[in-house]
């Protein structure tokens, strides 16, 4: 049978590179994409209406998520197009793709089928899916997106003044910039790890930083799954407030027929990934698992996923969903009377409070945050989220998350048999009976990290008042984040 070089690209693109898995775990792009030849050629399904429909949907996919990248990489992060060609659309499968920017608008096209995402200030980039153009840019007036304060002529994190160490008592920097810049080699023989910025922060202070061109520590960068975490912490604030109440039904509309059983899943359940809904957060070739059809084929992300049916009863089983956390997203837009009290939500709480000046948070085109995936930050304002948690919720005084909110969300799901997630944060807890049986046992128990695709990670040892940061485009081979994490370890004195 033929190939067509389309179909090849669509289910190359859909599965290697454009997921926002945050599993802990290795893909290997490189057998996926071997996988992705075998694709049918578009010309032979055009006998078959099923197989058809198939390849229109994986061009839907391929297209819809290259254009997301690459609005987001140029206009919110201010990436050359060329660069962004040259690593995350690189290769042979984009050799169909050419991408047009007009004005607000980006148009990805192949072989006469077009996708197009429309870029936001302050919002970022969001795919054009059921909607037109003037009706996404209707629901929200950056004139009225609330002004970030001045920031104070202080060292991070309350300013932006970083002067690295060149030394520290009872701690090993010379094995501690050895670790970064290790973690910017390959692990294995032409892995391509891609490692865009390290951080290493010891009692508040950022002690180690580098960054590979043309990266630098203005330039924000997707964290991926790491977005769980700050939409649970948005979500902490909302409890505080008395808007919601982790412990009782979620209230999903679509939920209330008599009979539901869906009526019973509670935000709890929602927030530690244990709410029993049917989904499949897979990344393997042709497998069309329902977090890329979610991400890439509809405009609301949250519907996509709340119309699931249950497969097992809420509070039993841990199966990691990001379709879960755009629900909890969907929940919270609920609260708010439009669209704009809505996006603003986060800038006013959360950014503002800890001079997160880069930090946009993007949508889906019903309005709500597309929270299981895309938010852009600078590493040194992303690290500001995990050492807002190492500080149980304060910032420079003041209360930021309620109290409580940091231990709850660090307590283990009891669906976990190793005490590795609580409220949309990875956890080394152990098992509830045998602490020793723990995910990594060279790290303490109550080390937790924040985790994305590609390797985005924010790990916290509070023991040592150690944060270390790794971001980058790593899709074969295993990730640099616990190397370096152990090393920079065992170079701070306990």
């Amino acid at each position: 049978m033929r190939k067509n070089t389309f179909v090849q690209l669509v289910l190359a693109s859909a599965i290697a590179s454009f997921s926002a898995c945050s599993e802990p775990a290795n893909n290997d792009s490189q057998a996926q994409e071997e996988s992705a030849v075998a694709a049918l050629d578009v010309r032979d399904a055009i006998a078959d209406p099923a197989l058809a429909t198939q390849a229109l949907l994986e061009a839907e996919i391929a297209l819809g998520s290259a254009v997301k990248r690459m609005c987001s990489s140029v206009l919110l992060s201010g990436r050359t197009q060329a660069h962004v060609l040259s690593t995350e659309l690189a290769g042979a499968t984009f050799a169909s793709m050419s991408f047009e920017f007009k004005d607000d608008i980006v148009t990805a096209s192949a072989n006469g089928l077009t996708a197009q995402a429309l870029y936001r200030p302050h919002l970022g980039c969001t795919l054009l899916k059921d909607i037109s153009p003037e009706i996404l840019r209707a629901q929200f007036n950056p004139a009225l997106y609330p002004a970030m304060p001045d920031t104070p002529a202080a060292p991070w994190p309350l300013g932006d003044q970083v002067e690295l160490p060149v030394q520290l008592d009872r701690v090993d920097l010379v094995a501690i910039n050895a670790a970064v810049d290790q973690a910017f080699e390959d692990m294995e023989p032409e892995q391509n790890i891609d490692t865009r910025a390290v951080l290493v922060i010891h009692k508040g202070r950022i002690i180690a930083e580098k960054y590979a061109e043309p990266f630098n520590a203005d330039m924000s960068q997707l964290g991926w799954s790491m977005t769980k975490t700050v939409t649970a912490a948005l979500t902490g604030m909302l409890a505080g407030d008395g808007l919601v109440h982790v412990d009782s039904p979620a209230g999903i509309p679509e939920w209330q027929a008599l009979g539901d059983q869906r009526r019973f899943i509670t935000l709890n359940h929602l927030l530690q990934m244990s709410s029993g809904l049917e989904y499949s957060e897979v990344y393997t070739a042709g497998s069309m698992s329902d977090v890329i059809l979610m991400l890439y084929t509809t405009g609301d992300t949250a519907a996509y996923t709340l119309n699931k049916p249950l497969a097992q009863q809420p509070g039993t089983q841990f199966y990691y969903s990001s379709g879960t956390t755009n629900i909890i997203s969907r929940i919270n837009r609920k609260l708010f009377t439009n669209h704009q009290s809505y996006f603003n939500f986060p800038q006013e709480r959360l950014f503002s409070k800890l001079g997160m000046r880069s930090a946009v948070m993007e949508t889906d085109a019903s309005g709500t945050f597309v929270g299981s995936s895309y938010m852009y930050a600078t590493p040194r304002d992303w690290a500001k989220i995990g050492l807002l948690y190492m500080q149980d919720g304060i910032w420079n005084g003041e209360r930021v998350l309620p109290e409580g909110w940091v231990e709850y969300s660090l307590t283990p799901a009891e669906s976990t048999s190793q005490g590795n997630y609580g409220a949309q944060i990875w956890l080394n807890a152990g098992s509830p009976v045998n602490p020793d049986d723990r995910p990594m046992p060279q790290f303490p128990s109550n080390m937790f990290y924040l985790s994305g695709f590609e390797g985005q990670n924010i790990v916290m040892l509070p023991d040592q008042e150690l944060i270390v940061l790794r971001m980058g485009v790593t899709t074969r081979g295993p990730r640099p984040i616990w190397a370096l994490t152990e090393a920079v370890m065992n170079a701070v004195a306990q």
